[in-house]
């Protein structure tokens, strides 16, 4: 419980201290750390608010002293379990009008008076909590007043210490004042989703029932990875962050435009008139333009990059709820291709439309077992033996076929059943990894490397399943390694620190996958336990053309070599890209130019043709 609270307090900008009984410094926020570090010599705790705890000895005086650590706090702090609410802070009766009682009774009683525009996609947050994702969300709430109030919520699952079951914390902070303040100063109004729908089915009409209507557009807009930027900076910075960017769509389209806020990070937009679709393609083009624009965080900058996918009326049919489709249908291809614009089009709207179909088959096909890996070998170009095996996870669908990653990964983390996911993996990995150590010891012997889902860190709530596992023989008998991406270190916390290290000890190696994309994985080297980094395929596209590309690569070899840890360049696609990578000393390379990802068979069948007689060769995609 104070793991999530020391977490959860990291949101403020108010400094607060938080003294045990004896009187040592049990919590410290961030704010609170900023102004500690600045104060001089013995000038005691400033102006940070400090909370002092007495000496629990029974459950009751534990929530006494939770009490006087969430009073500290300006929101609702409640702790809830999968049936019922542990904890309810004593601001529930400033922020909604009433006491808590009815949430004691009903563990959904928060949904039964949020506004009917919300409802929807605040069930849905609401429900994935229990996934373990933390995640934050806005929405319109009934104060016991009878007015409508508007409340931000923050989460975070966390696991236990002791009963190792999945709690969730949260926080609701009513930013009602917030938003009026900034409709106050002229901005233009963001609209809510219902009444966005109801003004794209107005013009809709007009431009089916009007011949020579104006054309008009449809576009839904991402933030891409603001969660890392949540994470890293806090939520306080990331709420006047993402403040800024809604400002500068707003600023960036037309007159005519409509803005609607869907959720924190994602936008929708119908801009009119145009002669044309490429000058609406220009519109969006330079919003996202906008966006990108660096932003000044204290001391440092970040830029939020943005991601649209754009619809038009199709012809006399057209629905409001078809363009919606479209358009969401091409945002979600955006952030798969990592496109910054993607414009539908008749076909590609069937075909998303069949992709998204895929959403609802995620969980049937958990409980089907119909997941299965690939391995993709690496390589020493210079003797042509097989180091190590990256398994890489596919989808067997029984109506589209085997579907590869890039399809259904993000859908997977968007509804947080990326951690089952994760534990299916490695349960079938513990199940082939036995195979081979019974039948196949030279395959057995090599490394496995598998991708492990940022969304476990920094609370990491399936741990102890994941240890357990572990601890099975064929998982302890194998050289395992994880490859995490830099979202599980955009802060330095000892928490997750802890958690690899706990993770090492089961003898588990932990590689950075796709170092090099981030903006600032050498921080990660310096504080974090990495056994390994694999080199983004970004440097390796230029690097027989560009000499640039030549001395970063040349830079990071003799970095990896200077901190002991091993490297993995991937993405080789042609033999001047391998003999270019091979003649700089680098030791291990992945790439479809040497083997695409392979079954269990053909694994086999690699180790088993020796490496001696086809030293060095490249191996056919």
């Amino acid at each position: 419980m104070w793991d999530a609270i020391r977490e959860l307090m990291e949101q403020f900008e108010e400094g607060i201290v938080v003294l045990d009984a004896d009187g040592e410094i049990a919590v410290v926020n961030r704010a609170a750390r900023e102004k500690l570090a600045r104060r001089e010599q013995g000038g005691g705790f400033g102006d940070c608010r400090v909370v002092r705890m007495g000496r629990a000895r029974s459950v009751e005086v534990e929530r006494q002293q939770l009490d006087e650590v969430a009073s500290a706090l300006p929101v609702v702090l409640s702790i809830r379990n999968r049936t019922k609410y542990l904890y309810i802070s004593q601001a529930h009766e400033k922020v909604f009008g009433d006491g808590p009682e009815s949430f004691y009774k009903n563990v959904r009683a928060f949904l039964e008076r949020v506004h009917p525009d919300d409802y929807e996609p605040v069930r849905e947050a609401f429900d994935s909590d229990l996934a373990g994702n933390p995640h934050q969300y806005r929405c319109q709430y009934q104060h016991a007043s009878g007015e409508w109030r508007k409340m931000h919520v923050r989460v975070l699952p966390y696991q236990d210490p002791d009963s190792g079951d999945l709690l969730i914390a949260s926080l609701v902070e009513d930013v009602t004042e917030v938003r009026e303040g900034r409709k106050q100063q002229g901005e233009r109004r963001l609209l809510g989703s219902a009444e966005f729908r109801a003004a794209l089915g107005q013009w809709t009409e007009e431009w089916i029932g009007r011949p020579g209507s104006p054309l008009f557009a449809v576009a839904f807009i991402d933030l891409a990875r603001f969660r890392v930027v949540n994470e890293s900076f806090g939520y306080s910075e990331g709420d006047r962050i993402l403040e800024e960017v809604s400002e500068r769509i707003e600023q960036g389209l037309p007159g005519q435009a409509l803005i609607a806020s869907l959720g924190l990070d994602l936008f929708a937009v119908m801009v009119r008139p145009f002669e044309g679709r490429e000058q609406a393609e220009t519109a969006i083009r330079q919003v996202l333009l906008a966006i990108s624009a660096p932003i000044e965080v204290g001391e440092t900058t970040v830029r939020v990059m943005g991601r649209a996918g754009l619809a038009f009326p199709r012809n006399i049919e057209c629905t409001a709820d078809a363009l919606l489709r479209d358009a969401d249908a091409a945002l979600q291809l955006a952030k798969q291709t990592r496109e910054p614009l993607v414009v539908s089009n008749v076909n590609r709207a069937v075909k998303l439309q069949e992709l998204a179909m895929l959403e609802f088959d995620l969980e049937r096909a958990l409980e089907q077992n119909e997941f299965f890996f690939e391995f993709q070998p690496v390589f020493d170009p210079n003797s042509g033996e097989v180091k190590l095996l990256e398994a890489l996870v596919r989808w067997r669908h029984p109506r589209l076929g085997v579907i590869s990653p890039t399809s259904f990964i993000s859908l997977a983390e968007d509804t947080g059943l990326v951690l089952r996911l994760d534990m299916k993996g490695l349960e079938r990995l513990a199940g082939q990894l036995e195979y081979w150590h019974s039948v196949e010891p030279a395959v057995a012997d090599l490394p496995v490397s598998v991708n492990i889902s940022g969304r476990h860190f920094p609370s990491f709530v399936m741990e102890r399943q994941f240890h357990e596992l572990l601890k099975k023989p064929a998982m302890k008998n194998s050289r395992i390694i994880f490859e995490i991406t830099e979202s599980v270190f955009v802060e330095s916390n000892s928490r997750t620190a802890a958690a690899l290290e706990r993770l090492r000890a089961e003898g588990v190696a932990i590689w950075l996958d796709d170092f090099g994309e981030g903006y600032s994985s050498l921080r990660y080297l310096a504080h974090f336990p990495v056994d390994g980094i694999k080199i983004s395929e970004t440097f390796v596209k230029n690097c027989v053309q560009e000499e640039k590309s030549r001395v970063i690569l040349s830079a990071l070899l003799a970095l990896a070599r200077g901190l002991g840890v091993q490297m993995v360049v991937e993405g080789v696609e042609n033999q001047r890209q391998f003999e270019t990578l091979r003649d700089m000393g680098f030791e291990a390379l992945q790439g479809y130019y040497l083997s695409k990802p392979l079954g269990v068979k053909e694994i086999r069948q690699l180790i088993e043709s020796g490496v001696e007689e086809e030293k060095a060769r490249p191996r056919s995609a």
